[in-house]
């Protein structure tokens, strides 16, 4: 992430904020604990820490000199990481970019610093959401309420869970704002970490459209066919470029993914085309699905078309990845 003229570095293993030795900031991570006042050091310390002649980490000086225990220097830099990228979610324009990197295991602190809680509380802190009131419902728009499988690991908090608990049944955005007691501010930024967290969606782009004059018909056997084209397509331009490895790249694409899906995901395989079948389970009432489980499937089509377009950027670079938004364009519309 690059705020203006200062550029910080985030390191995600497997979709979770990890601490890397080589990308810690250290300096950073001290003067973080005196403005909080987790310690307050003598003027010794200060310099020694921040001596360009110091060999030793900050971490270590820390734990030998008796401020801080180890366990407690762990769960403080799990608490500067997650405060520090909670600071980016208000700025006004941040650059992103993502780099590929394999790390060893004695170069990680540590790792699986849950992703969706670093969301839930950037967007608590923020005080203005002008910047995202477009990722937010209409007025009429139906809010369905969702339980991915990662959501008891979320410690929300009662405002919350009042949210959450209120969509038990879908209820229009209008009708949340004027029900709610958490006032029309709040609520819209309960939703907003609702949504971001999956926790509640809303029906737009459900495909409800007329179809042969039967509102709210969606062929998903066509749906299916049309998403499996896509995916053989980039499997077989992939293996063009790198080789055997590429299905290996498409299994883990769907693998890293599939925890942020519907469980109805768990019953998709990979076939040696790369593209997937539906188990006789779900392929026996494709078409009779509800309508919140018939947007499920299509989302998660998008969500695993996006992750292998991003795949291919991140092994093959941004023009291969132009190449293939081109011409999936020729088998349906892309994500």
């Amino acid at each position: 992430m690059k705020p203006g003229r200062f550029e910080r570095s985030f390191c995600f293993i497997k979709g979770d904020l990890a601490a890397i030795k080589k990308y810690f900031p250290e300096k950073d991570f001290l003067d973080w604990l005196i403005e909080t006042k987790k310690i307050e050091p003598p003027l010794r310390f200060n310099r020694h820490v921040i001596s360009p002649n110091s060999s030793d980490s900050t971490v270590a000086i820390l734990i030998e000199q008796g401020f801080l225990s180890s366990p407690e220097v762990f769960e403080l830099i799990n608490n500067f990481l997650n405060s520090r990228l909670a600071d980016h979610f208000e700025l006004a324009s941040v650059e992103h970019e993502f780099t590929e990197e394999n790390f060893q295991e004695e170069d990680i602190l540590f790792k699986g610093m849950f992703t969706p809680s670093i969301i839930l509380n950037g967007i608590r802190k923020m005080s203005r959401l002008d910047s995202l009131v477009r990722y937010l419902p209409s007025e009429k728009e139906l809010i369905f309420r969702q339980v991915p499988t990662y959501s008891s690991k979320l410690n929300l908090m009662p405002p919350e869970i009042y949210l959450w608990n209120l969509l038990q049944v879908p209820r229009n955005f209008s009708w949340l704002l004027e029900q709610s007691w958490l006032g029309p501010t709040e609520t819209k930024k309960v939703i907003l970490a609702l949504s971001c967290l999956k926790l509640v969606d809303f029906n737009r782009n459900l495909g409800l459209a007329e179809n042969n004059g039967r509102p709210g018909f969606v062929d998903l056997e066509k749906c299916l066919i049309a998403f499996n084209e896509r995916c053989s397509f980039i499997y077989k331009y992939v293996a063009k470029q790198l080789g055997p490895v590429a299905f290996n790249l498409i299994e883990k694409c769907y693998r890293e993914v599939q925890e942020y899906l519907d469980p109805i995901f768990l019953n998709l395989e990979i076939k040696p085309d790369g593209s997937f079948e539906p188990r006789a389970m779900l392929k026996f009432s494709l078409n009779e699905l509800s309508a919140e489980e018939k947007k499920a499937l299509l989302r998660g089509f998008d969500e695993i078309l996006t992750a292998e377009l991003l795949m291919v950027k991140k092994n093959l670079g941004n023009q291969h990845e132009a190449i293939l938004v081109k011409n999936l364009k020729r088998t349906g519309e892309t994500t």
